[in-house]
């Protein structure tokens, strides 16, 4: 696991994903110029993502399956790196 921070609640992981939080509720994840703005709900060691059934960009743009793959991973590896452990929540499901 490689993550390094870039600036205050915000990091990247060694894929190149980033992750950063926008505010209380929302939390952003950005891949080659790309960004995913993802709902969370904040406790005390960790946030609970809610994730999209089917993912797509913000700008409606389908995530490939093999970015798609990266996304969790690349969330829970900089969620342990704050000391803070992640769950996910499927929307739709």
């Amino acid at each position: 696991m490689s993550v390094r921070k870039i600036y205050n609640q915000e990091a990247q992981h060694d894929s190149g994903m980033i992750l950063r939080s926008i505010d209380r509720e929302t939390m952003q994840v950005e891949y080659q110029g790309q960004t995913l703005t993802l709902g969370v709900d904040r406790g005390l060691r960790g946030e609970l993502f809610y994730l999209p059934a089917t993912f797509r960009w913000d700008d409606g743009t389908p995530i490939p399956p093999e970015t798609a793959e990266l996304i969790k991973p690349a969330i829970t590896e900089i969620e342990n790196f704050w000391n803070r452990t992640p769950e996910f929540r499927i929307l739709g499901a």
